[in-house]
């Protein structure tokens, strides 16, 4: 893949939407500055095809990096579990960079034997309507919704495996914590106490991950948690499949994702995915300007200081109730209800009551609206609405 591609699509994924992934911020009206946290995982949707399609038809394998072949996408039509999220994104940054034109699917103007266009079906969220949907060439779905896509023979539609997003996009970032820069900054205590129970959790998923045998109980706990909180039927299988395809982070010292958001941040204006807005519009020469105020590393670099001691944060003693909002079925945020199960947010004082949503936009909306006071998502779904509403200017 050359190089514009690859920076094409990094640059779309980053930090990154379905996704999700994870965001933190408290509306308030007289301070709506949002600030990135910490990063939640690394990689973990997949792209499935209809099983009579030949995927060497739609990539080039013989590359490092998979290459995307126009002739293969065009006139098919790919689902996406909803505008503004990474996996949204992805697909609308390969879309781009293969010269193509993506149009919403209508059956009204669909052309199947289109040589120019992709069409693009923004409401697929789950692998029950994705294996339901008869009109779908295939789509994209983060873990373990794609798992059960690809290995579920038992649904009226019969897809298989295309591409990890770990195989088109090594390394990417997907999900992120933020928050309110106004309820951060008067609420110091809460942001590294909630942040420091979550870096505990990521270690003990990583821990978990290590040995992963059923023999090994906190693996077994890990896979029954995860079957626990997706809410669906998934089998062991097809958790255990799903947990080898994320990695777990909570960012180290953010740069690289910084880096990753100004990308970010930069392509989504050139796929018209911000409402006009630009970065003149907010003050700022580049993304990289924006990326350096939208990102703050300070709480979560106290936060690993905690973690690693041992010691408690200022304010553990002090009892908070804290609504948090999850993407229902997405084991990317594991780590967020392995710390509830293990008691780590009581540890600090925190009463975490998880509230779910279909995709990452949903929780944006459920936080704008103060339903929520946290929630996980992809980057995505919280760029755009920062860059659309002008939440973070210079």
């Amino acid at each position: 893949m050359n190089n514009k591609i690859i920076a094409g699509i990094v640059v779309a994924i980053v930090a990154i939407a379905a996704v999700g992934a994870g965001l933190f911020f408290f509306l308030q009206e007289n301070d709506r500055e949002i600030n990135v946290l910490a990063a939640v995982n690394i990689e973990g949707s997949g792209i499935y095809i209809d099983k009579n399609i030949d995927v060497n038809t739609m990539f080039d394998f013989s590359t490092d990096v998979p290459t995307p072949i126009a002739s293969g996408w065009a006139g098919k039509v790919f689902g996406t579990p909803g505008m503004a999220t990474i996996q949204h994104v992805q697909i609308l940054s390969l879309v781009s960079e293969m010269g193509l034109k993506q149009e919403h699917y209508r059956p009204e103007s669909y052309n199947p034997n289109s040589t120019d266009t992709v069409y693009v079906s923004p409401n697929i969220p789950n692998a029950v309507t994705a294996l339901g949907t008869d009109y779908i060439s295939g789509g994209i779905l983060w873990q373990p919704q794609y798992q059960k896509i690809i290995e579920d023979k038992s649904q009226k539609r019969d897809f298989k495996a295309l591409a990890l997003t770990n195989d088109l996009f090594p390394g990417h970032s997907c999900c992120i914590i933020a928050g309110n820069h106004s309820f951060t900054s008067k609420n110091p205590d809460v942001t590294v106490r909630f942040l420091t129970a979550y870096v505990r959790a990521v270690d003990w998923v990583n821990n978990a991950l290590s040995d992963p045998v059923m023999t090994n109980s906190n693996y077994a706990k890990l896979v029954n948690s995860a079957k626990r909180v997706t809410g669906q039927a998934f089998t062991d299988q097809e958790v255990i499949e799903a947990l080898k395809t994320v990695t777990y982070t909570h960012g180290g010292d953010l740069s690289e994702l910084t880096s990753n958001i100004a990308k970010l941040s930069d392509d989504l204006m050139r796929l018209g995915q911000t409402s006009g807005v630009t970065m003149k519009d907010l003050g700022f020469n580049n993304g990289t300007e924006f990326a350096n105020k939208f990102v703050d590393n300070s709480y979560l670099l106290s936060a690993q200081s905690f973690a690693s001691s041992g010691e408690k944060p200022a304010g553990s003693d002090r009892t908070v109730d804290l609504k948090v909002a999850v993407i229902s079925g997405d084991i990317h945020q594991i780590a967020l209800h392995m710390a509830i199960e293990l008691g780590y947010f009581q540890e600090y004082g925190l009463n975490v009551t998880p509230s779910s949503a279909t995709n990452g936009p949903g929780i944006a909306t459920s936080i704008q609206n103060g339903d929520s006071s946290f929630g996980l998502l992809g980057a995505p779904p919280m760029t755009i609405t920062v860059i659309s509403g002008k939440l973070v200017t210079a």
